[in-house]
């Protein structure tokens, strides 16, 4: 549960990310749509992130084949994995943004 409330805790620095509970999981959205979603899964912390296709090519370490979701895995999760957490969502964040603003310079 300490690794959960390190996530969270980067998660909702974030002025613009709001927490949503559901059963299965935990999930932050920002205004564009789903950012993360936190589950436990065989007692590692499975942080799935709502852009992860996008994201591959810049982030390789994370997994999945997904046509959207890619994730990680932790038991633990130190300061460096924390900053790869933070890089990962400040990148999705941009492209939740980008795809809205392209949406709308094409109506």
């Amino acid at each position: 549960m300490k690794e959960l409330k390190k996530v969270e805790k980067l998660l909702l620095s974030y002025s613009n990310i709001k927490k949503v509970v559901n059963k299965r999981q935990l999930s932050y959205y920002d205004e564009y749509g789903v950012v993360v979603m936190l589950k436990y899964k065989d007692s590692k912390l499975v942080v799935s992130f709502g852009r992860g296709a996008k994201l591959m090519s810049k982030f390789p370490k994370l997994k999945g084949d997904g046509k959207i979701v890619r994730y990680l895995e932790y038991i633990e999760i130190d300061r460096k994995e924390l900053t790869l957490l933070k890089n990962i969502v400040d990148e999705s964040l941009i492209l939740g943004l980008e795809s809205y603003e392209l949406k709308r310079l094409t109506k």
